[in-house]
């Protein structure tokens, strides 16, 4: 199969995995072990753009969050992964030809810390669906909250950003300024800040688009997920992308562990 056809190929059908997701923070974590003493490293050094999303102004607190690192940090296994793909993609005259241009991964976050988490799920995240759905249930309202942010990390249960070994990433147009340059991402049809059902990674294979820019979404939205599973590798990455966030993606923690039904997660809690 040519690979501008695998790449274009729809996204599978993820509602299964949306539905079992309620129950992955109890799927069984390995808290020792080679793989876990791996340390964070910056994407930067390994050629990666990005800079932490709430480090700067954004859709969901309007003002950098004090006290967020700019670089953003991941275990080294996810970043050697990373790198493997990033490299295929800027070489990748098909890709380019397809978006319309050169384009590279770009990393909006990596590890978070638990205190982050905390006021990312108990204020910004419940505060943008009360005020973008006022005819909400309060019941809606945090039943989607849980869709849309992990809970706080408890023990033996840490959020996936935690672990390191979940990033929030997506394509932008290649520029040669690691950190943050505004307008240079590829469309996805869905814009930050806002919390409906356009999140979800396969959300234009079970809608049908209906303008210019929602087809190109749902184009690049299929590209976007070949590429992180590893077409332009010629193998499996082993990423997983989260069902109901199409710019989440991790390996090695309790949300992939329960979709690739690994007979344990691996990555838990990192130790600064």
């Amino acid at each position: 199969m040519h690979l501008a056809t695998i790449l274009q190929r729809p996204i599978p059908d993820l509602s299964r995995f949306r539905q079992g997701k309620v129950n992955y923070r109890t799927y069984p974590l390995i808290n020792g072990g080679a793989r876990n003493d791996e340390p964070l490293v910056a994407v930067e050094e390994y050629g990666i753009a990005g800079q932490s999303h709430y480090s700067r102004p954004n859709a969901a607190t309007v003002h950098p969050v004090e006290g967020v690192d700019t670089t953003v940090y991941v275990r080294r296994g996810i970043a050697e992964k990373l790198a493997q793909i990033n490299y295929a993609l800027q070489q990748s005259a098909e890709v380019a030809e397809l978006i319309g241009g050169p384009v590279e991964l770009y990393v909006d976050e990596g590890y978070r810390s638990a205190a982050l988490q905390t006021y990312l799920y108990e204020e910004v995240f419940p505060r943008l669906i009360r005020e973008q759905h006022p005819d909400w249930t309060e019941q809606v309202v945090l039943h989607r909250r849980d869709e849309l942010i992990a809970e706080p990390p408890v023990v033996g249960s840490p959020s996936p950003h935690l672990t390191g070994a979940a990033v929030d990433i997506n394509l932008r147009y290649q520029r040669p300024d690691l950190g943050y340059v505004h307008g240079c991402r590829v469309e996805m049809g869905h814009k930050s800040g806002k919390v409906g059902y356009a999140s979800q990674p396969d959300y234009f294979e079970y809608t049908m688009p209906t303008s210019k820019v929602e087809r190109e979404a749902q184009r690049n939205r299929r590209i976007f997920y070949w590429v992180m599973r590893g077409a332009l590798l010629g193998d499996d990455t082993g990423f997983v992308v989260n069902p109901t966030e199409w710019w989440h993606w991790s390996y090695g923690d309790q949300l992939w562990a329960q979709i690739t039904d690994a007979p344990e997660a691996f990555y838990t809690t990192v130790v600064l």
